[in-house]
């Protein structure tokens, strides 16, 4: 692996890949380092004939036209190459050098993860590269984070892999998504404004067989002060929950679902507790939500007797009361819980000592409280933790991390 840094880098590389070196397998080329488009040139000018690089990151540099030329021409001559990240944050500014690297992109055999994140791409400028993404045939994971997307991407019948996070689809934009998840395996739609369209893309995965692990973190809570807004996130986040349970009583396939931020409340969780248990869940989170004790319970009644490994419901409302849910968990497979940042106080705590030394969760592994711990109970809360991994000496218990401190 070579991350550049030294004088006389790009001769280097350039020697090497001519070379096929077969130490040189990974180019990282910061985006700190100036190079000039004579020095890419060359670089993409060796790439064509090299069968020893996988991977060439090359982000934050910007790509004019003859660089983008050679770039192409190596795409058509290179098929090892796996992975690839190229340009700046106005490459989408820029149609005519996307229709280039589409030309090269288009036949290649090789790449099967291209990576372009943050690089101002926009619906129209994503137009320029359809074609090209549509022709490849060996393509298995695309990121498109953080750019300025509002509308979902033509299927593409040979992705896995599909990163959105962090553009401008809406609730629209959603619900196209929801009809070309194809053979998706892993989506991430997270930080877009998907609203009352994120119930849409849950609501698809009753008739799906292919997605695994799904993504939507901030997609429906506006993050505002507004008790009318708050309602408002509350009301799609819930109706986002409830159609995941129902598509869970048919879907098993799905294993990994990240939730955090969208104002889920206890209330619909409550659906949870009949469909989650035969479901093929293995991971659920649900951070910084809205869920109290009553939730706790009816994900309790949920995860009674399932495969669930990991549940996260840090940054919540869960106190002692939610943590009767414990005892019911005796024939759980769980191995990880977060229950972090639900103000759990030193009383709570004991309680839940209690509990976990009465055989609650027997196959827990990990629980993680970080951000409960005020200043003044640190030695109240380092007791009560000596006392529970005496006994449970194959338990870890992460607390310390994110202690309050004393306002």
């Amino acid at each position: 692996m070579v991350w550049g840094g030294n004088d006389n880098a790009v001769q280097k590389w350039v020697k090497q890949l001519n070379e096929n070196d077969p130490k040189l397998t990974t180019l990282h080329i910061l985006s700190m380092r100036r190079l000039s488009q004579d020095d890419l040139k060359s670089i993409f000018a060796a790439l064509a004939h090299n069968t020893a690089l996988k991977v060439l990151y090359c982000s934050g540099h910007a790509l004019e036209q003859e660089a983008m030329d050679q770039l192409s021409e190596a795409l058509t001559l290179n098929d090892t190459l796996e992975t690839l990240n190229i340009g700046n944050a106005e490459l989408g500014q820029h149609d005519d050098l996307l229709r280039i690297f589409g030309e090269g992109l288009a036949v290649n055999e090789g790449l099967h993860h291209l990576d372009l994140e943050n690089k101002g791409l926009s619906d129209a400028s994503l137009t320029a590269l359809a074609p090209a993404l549509a022709k490849n045939t060996t393509l298995r994971s695309l990121n498109l984070a953080r750019n300025e997307l509002k509308n979902a991407i033509e299927p593409l019948d040979t992705l896995r892999c599909l990163n959105l996070a962090g553009n401008k689809i809406d609730a629209a934009g959603a619900r196209t998504l929801a009809t070309r998840l194809a053979q998706l395996e892993e989506l991430d739609v997270s930080n877009n404004p998907l609203m009352e369209g994120a119930g849409a893309l849950t609501a698809a995965l009753a008739n799906n067989t292919a997605l695994k692990s799904l993504k939507l973190m901030g997609v429906t809570a506006l993050n505002s002060d507004n008790e009318e807004e708050d309602t408002a996130d509350s009301i799609h986040g819930n109706a986002l929950m409830q159609n995941l349970a129902e598509a869970l009583k048919i879907n098993r396939r799905l294993s990994r679902v990240w939730l955090d931020r969208n104002g889920i409340e206890s209330q619909a969780l409550e659906s949870l507790s009949t469909t989650l248990a035969p479901s093929g869940l293995t991971e659920l989170r649900l951070r910084n939500n809205r869920v109290d004790d009553q939730g706790a319970k009816w994900l309790a009644q949920a995860s009674a007797h399932d495969r669930r490994v990991h549940l996260d419901l840090g940054g919540n409302a869960i106190g002692y009361e939610g943590f009767e849910l414990l005892p019911e968990l005796k024939t759980s497979a769980v191995e990880s819980l977060d229950v972090g940042c639900n103000g759990i106080t030193v009383d709570d705590l004991e309680a839940i000592v209690t509990v976990l030394l009465q055989e609650g969760v027997p196959q827990l592994r990990l629980l993680e409280m970080g951000g409960n711990a005020k200043e003044e109970e640190t030695e109240a809360w380092e007791a009560a933790i000596t006392r529970l991994q005496a006994e449970r000496e194959e338990l870890e218990v992460a607390w310390k991390r994110f202690m309050q401190e004393q306002q």
